[in-house]
């Protein structure tokens, strides 16, 4: 397998698709193994009223001992897809953005996401937002069971270049906030900025 290897992502860091968009090639790690530390296989980041928010899908933990997180299920705990639709309405729905794409995601994120794979679910999130970045990766899923040891580094310490946000945050320029803020906000242009990231680390103030 020569394409570097990513891990499923939930809506992932703006980090994780400034390093794919520069590959010709990649391929995502539905064979990883199940570790419940690794949170950002159904995790995100996005900025709110008060402070950053944390959108978290819940999960049917696996039951056998060697399981990757392709034996992960989406939960129905707390009707979840209501909350993570409506906190994203109320931080990007002033965005010039936001009425073009939300309907895309309201088809994946819903009632209809129960008892899928989370990395079927992943993967359906990520190739949408591929397609509506513009990114041309030649993206491939892999089920063979790997460690966290064999995926590339996705450089999480990219500095994404300043752009105009409905709630301004610093968390934006690390790259660290999902991709779900500069699709919003930028629409197409997001690709220029992800391609434009720059790998120099950031200095601590």
């Amino acid at each position: 397998m020569n394409a570097p290897l990513y891990p499923p992502q939930y809506c992932a860091p703006a980090a994780y698709y400034a390093s794919m968009a520069r590959r010709g090639e990649a391929c995502i790690a539905d064979g990883l193994r199940y570790d419940k530390r690794f949170k950002s296989t159904h995790r995100c980041l996005i900025p709110g009223n008060h402070g950053m928010i944390m959108l978290t899908v819940p999960t049917v933990k696996p039951h056998r001992a060697d399981a990757t997180w392709a034996d992960v299920e989406v939960s129905d705990h707390g009707s979840w897809w209501s909350e993570h639709l409506t906190a994203m309405e109320s931080t990007y729905g002033r965005t010039p953005y936001f009425e073009f794409y939300i309907d895309d995601f309201r088809q994946i994120i819903g009632p209809q996401a129960v008892g899928r794979r989370l990395t079927d679910f992943d993967g359906d999130l990520d190739t949408l937002i591929r397609r509506l970045l513009g990114i041309s990766t030649e993206v491939s899923h892999s089920a063979e069971p790997l460690h966290p040891g064999s995926l590339c580094e996705h450089t999480p310490d990219l500095t994404i270049g300043q752009y105009w946000q409905i709630r301004p945050t610093e968390q934006a320029s690390t790259g660290r906030l999902s991709v779900l803020d500069l699709l919003f906000c930028l629409g197409p242009e997001a690709l220029t900025l992800l391609l434009d990231a720059s790998r120099s680390p950031i200095q601590s103030r």
